[in-house]
């Protein structure tokens, strides 16, 4: 086979050895690129640690001490530190996972992926319901006096159960497989490009749309409804609540972006689209473990309303 090339005859055995370099070189670029995005997602995630655990730490130690009032507020707050300290705790596998390739096998690739998606959905479903609670405490405090006490801490265990039963997909779809560089990785495994979309859109909806849709209108009636608070304590614990939610979406809102131009990759059928999202996916997953561990500096900015 021959092939013309600048008014020159080139045999196809010569074109051939030339693509092969230029797919070697742009093979090794993209191992630079993953390594790069690597050592930076291990370097976010590190601090993340080192700052997290003991921050989390510390606010179960105090808010411990303050649930003898019985505020529903501040048990919420306290489990919503339970789950980002499961997130926080299984940090070091991941970071030599991502410097060293995945080396703890089958199981625990499973296990550990099914824990930290089970803190992600509670975390969601926990600050989500921050929200409600607050609503119905403002607007029809006395419903909210009728609620028992034993009712309420019964939703702490269904955002637990719940949590438990939405992420049960990455017991299935977490495999360990190799990537461009040679490592091997724990990682999402599809059967067909339908579930990867679909497992997707239902993390865009069930993590950030109908949460963030249900904060939004939430706080805009509250907002309309209630012009000025009439005491301080009110107003500080309002905007202790508020900086909870608008942190967690902050951090949030890049991985879900991701998730959606994965989805137009998919479609499309596009490998360069794909790779891309792949090179970025570590650091916007990195970014929602920073939520993790600023909640805590959230809590010390705001002791007085914790009193």
């Amino acid at each position: 086979m021959l092939s013309a090339r600048s008014g020159h005859i080139v045999p196809a055995a010569v074109i051939s050895t030339m693509q092969q370099q230029q797919l070697n070189i742009s093979n090794i670029s993209s191992i630079a690129e993953a390594s790069l995005e690597m050592r930076m997602a291990s370097a976010i995630l590190g601090l993340c640690f080192v700052l997290g655990v003991p921050g989390n730490l510390v606010v179960l130690v105090v808010l411990g001490r303050r649930l003898a009032g019985g505020s529903f507020t501040l048990w919420l707050m306290l489990n919503l530190a339970v789950s980002d300290l499961l997130t926080l705790l299984t940090l070091p596998v991941w970071i030599t996972a991502l410097l060293h390739g995945w080396t703890f096998g089958l199981v625990p690739c499973k296990l550990l992926s099914y824990l930290n998606t089970w803190s992600l959905y509670t975390s969601v479903l926990f600050v989500t319901l921050l929200s409600v609670q607050r609503y119905i405490q403002v607007l029809y405090p006395q419903r909210w006096a009728e609620l028992k006490s034993v009712w309420r801490r019964s939703l702490l265990g269904l955002v637990w159960a719940l949590g438990a039963i939405m992420s049960s997909h990455a017991l299935v779809q977490r495999e360990v497989s190799s990537k461009r560089d040679g490592f091997l990785h724990c990682l999402e495994h599809y059967r067909w490009f339908g579930e990867q979309v679909f497992t997707l859109l239902m993390e865009i909806l069930l993590l950030f749309v109908l949460p963030f849709s249900i904060m939004a209108s939430l706080y805009a009636t509250l907002h309309r409804k209630v012009k000025k608070a009439t005491r301080s304590s009110h107003r500080r614990m309002k905007k202790l609540v508020v900086s909870i939610i608008v942190v967690f979406f902050i951090f949030f809102i890049p991985v879900h972006l991701n998730n959606m131009f994965t989805i137009v990759a998919v479609s499309w059928g596009s490998n360069n689209l794909l790779q891309f999202s792949e090179v970025i996916g570590d650091i916007t997953v990195a970014l929602t473990i920073i939520n993790s561990c600023v909640n805590p500096f959230l809590y010390a900015f705001s002791h007085r309303a914790l009193r």
